[in-house]
């Protein structure tokens, strides 16, 4: 046994080679292996970046292109997660270095055929912080006849944080505060703006506060003077005699400012003006003027020479009690009715001049006999009112007896 298997090792040799040949290429035929270029981009990893510095200048790529060989049911499995390009700046000081980029796979059987790009090329610089003051400065001017007396920031200087290079370019946190028709002191949150000598806004640093808070004063000017506007009116009481009453009055602007050489007739004006009178005796609705304001000798308007003055005007909502006899309607030809009682209390609501003008015709109480025929009957009464802005509230009492018969009733003999 011994004797044949050594002379026929070759030919056995040979039949495992074909063997493993044959294996390899059913199982390369059944799971063939794939070159492709991932379809998205990669993310670059920087690890191990030393403490206190910063990278400077040109950002270096954050992502590259992979060409991966893998077998199709890799393919299946694999995700851009299990992909990474990576760049080591462990143990790297100041300077400008450039680095090869790193691939790796956290999937097998796979491999990394081709990358791009291969190396980076980075700055390095140690990060340094300092104190910076916060200037402010107004944008626009206040409302004519005021200034500006001063502004003051919160917190009055700001930690920057950055490269050596640019925080040493740092002079001023710059403050913007439009002041634009302002007419009071304000407070206003503002971002902050890193300059340099010239002006400019330095990028790459961090602001420590980002905001600041500026108080803003503002101040008249010698010669001018912020006064409220009242509106004159005449003819209240003829208003709600004819039944309608004020429900609103505004005036635009509600201030005005005016100015004088003269200081004293400034000072001893009262904190406000008026309007020439505006009549509204005769108003049944909204009146909408544009009235002039009486001003004392020497003293004028800065902008315009009157103002907006709206009056809301609406009636009088009332409620009065009528009386009113019972109609009957529908009364079947032959017979009689006789009412108890004969006429009822009506309590109505609607604007005054409504109410004051209502005729005995505009209010009618009503039963209907329609199909009734001879004995007692309990009826409500039904209220017909003409004037649409009339509503009524009630009605006493609300049934009425009717009693239908083939006599007349009898007249009713008068009291001695």
């Amino acid at each position: 046994m011994l004797r044949w298997f050594w002379a026929n090792l070759s030919s056995l040799v040979l039949a495992l080679t074909l063997g493993v040949i044959v294996w390899v290429v059913a199982i390369l035929n059944a799971d063939p292996t794939e070159a492709r270029e991932l379809g998205t981009a990669v993310p670059i990893e920087y690890l191990g970046l030393g403490e206190g510095l910063l990278m400077v200048g040109e950002p270096p790529p954050l992502t590259g292109s992979v060409i991966v060989r893998a077998p199709a049911s890799v393919w299946e499995q694999l995700t851009p997660s299990q992909i990474h390009l990576r760049v080591d700046l462990s143990g790297l000081d100041e300077g400008v270095h450039r680095l090869a980029i790193e691939p790796g796979l956290d999937i097998r059987p796979a491999r990394v055929d081709e990358f791009q790009p291969g190396s980076v090329q980075l700055t390095l610089e140690r990060a340094v912080t300092a104190s910076v003051p916060v200037n402010v400065v107004t944008v626009g001017e206040p409302q004519l006849g005021y200034r500006t007396a001063g502004q003051l920031p919160s917190p009055v200087s700001g930690v920057i944080l950055g490269p050596l290079s640019l925080v040493e370019q740092v002079v001023e946190l710059r403050a913007s505060v439009n002041v634009s028709d302002a007419l009071q002191d304000f407070q206003q949150e503002v971002p902050l703006f890193p300059l340099d000598l010239a002006g400019t806004v330095m990028e790459g640093v961090e602001l420590d506060p980002q905001t600041a808070l500026v108080s803003v004063l503002i101040e008249p000017r010698e010669a001018f003077r912020l006064v409220s506007v009242i509106p004159k009116l005449e003819g209240e009481e003829q208003l709600v005699e004819a039944g309608y009453q004020i429900n609103d009055v505004t005036v635009l602007p509600t201030v005005v400012t005016v100015f004088s050489s003269d200081l004293a007739a400034l000072e001893i004006l009262p904190g406000f003006v008026e309007t020439l009178p505006l009549s509204i005796g005769q108003a049944t609705g909204d009146i909408e003027r544009r009235l002039a304001l009486v001003l004392p000798e020497g003293v004028s308007l800065v902008e315009e020479q009157s103002v907006l003055v709206r009056v809301s005007v609406s009636p009088i909502i009332r409620t009065i009690t009528l009386a009113r006899s019972v109609e009957t309607r529908n009364l079947a030809q032959g017979l009689f009715a006789l009412l108890s009682p004969e006429s009822v209390n009506i309590i109505v609501s609607g604007p005054l001049p409504t109410l004051n003008a209502l005729q005995p015709e505009d209010v009618q109480v009503i039963v209907d006999l329609l199909d009734l025929g001879v004995g007692t009957h309990q009826l409500a009464p039904a209220v017909i009112i003409a004037p649409t802005d009339v509503e009524q509230e009630s009605i006493f009492p609300t049934v009425i007896e009717v009693t239908i018969s083939r006599t007349p009733p009898p007249t009713p003999t008068p009291t001695p």
